[in-house]
């Protein structure tokens, strides 16, 4: 893959080059790739963390919830009922 580069992105890549860590133009696209990914990677996760934000909401909102200490001693109730593993 051959890729242009304005007379501006140009000199950003020699300026990182120049500042050592990077060995190559490739290298410094490479690193500007990974951030992209990155980036989107967060915005995939902040979309689910906001669907299950609402989730919660709407759930406040309808009076489905239940105070910390009642949710842990649920939380025990189901473990003292669970079946023993067979062995």
């Amino acid at each position: 893959m051959i890729i242009t580069l304005t007379a501006e992105l140009e000199r950003f890549v020699t300026e990182r080059m120049s500042r050592g860590g990077y060995s190559s133009p490739e290298k410094v696209i490479e690193e500007g790739l990974k951030l992209i990914q990155m980036k989107e990677d967060y915005e995939r996760r902040l979309a689910e963390l906001r669907k299950d934000l609402q989730i919660g909401l709407d759930q406040i909102s309808r009076g489905e919830v239940v105070d910390g200490k009642e949710a842990i001693n649920r939380i025990r109730e189901k473990i003292r009922n669970r079946p023993s593993p067979q062995t």
